[in-house]
């Protein structure tokens, strides 16, 4: 009878465990979720921001271009302008999937570009690899 009550207490805590873990797990993806949504929002809106300093100072160039019959007003434009666009790619476009494909493929095909330092006494090399299911195929 005994044997049967610790057994059956063995299985209970055993299907705790995995009920907090699942718990964790869901904690720590809610927590990512919401500080990804948070940089995303605080991204779109320096974007904002940086769209109307751009707007702004844009015909201000051009009258000066033009008032002083010379483009170098109209140089600063040029990387401003990239920036912008960059930014407008980011959180308007499909940016954030391009670098989101391109990190599945780093860590596909060359994972070992994100190995610890040999000295660094984290975890040894296999460790890394058996914890990732890294094939030694894919070096």
């Amino acid at each position: 009878m005994g044997s049967s009550i610790a057994k059956g207490m063995k299985e209970n805590q055993k299907e705790m465990q995995k009920e907090m873990q699942k718990k964790q797990l869901d904690m720590m993806l809610k927590q990512r979720q919401t500080q990804m949504a948070m940089q995303f929002a605080s991204g779109k809106e320096f974007f904002h921001w940086y769209a109307s300093f751009y707007a702004l100072i844009f015909p201000f160039c051009i009258m000066g271009a033009l008032k002083k019959k010379s483009p170098l007003p109209i140089i600063p434009l040029v990387p401003l302008g990239f920036v912008c666009g960059y930014q407008y790619d980011m959180y308007y476009g499909d940016k954030l999937k391009r670098i989101r494909e391109e990190a599945e493929r780093l860590i596909d095909r060359e994972p070992q570009l994100f190995y610890f330092p040999k000295n660094a006494d984290i975890v040894s090399q296999e460790e890394y690899e058996e914890i990732l299911g890294i094939n030694k195929n894919n070096k």
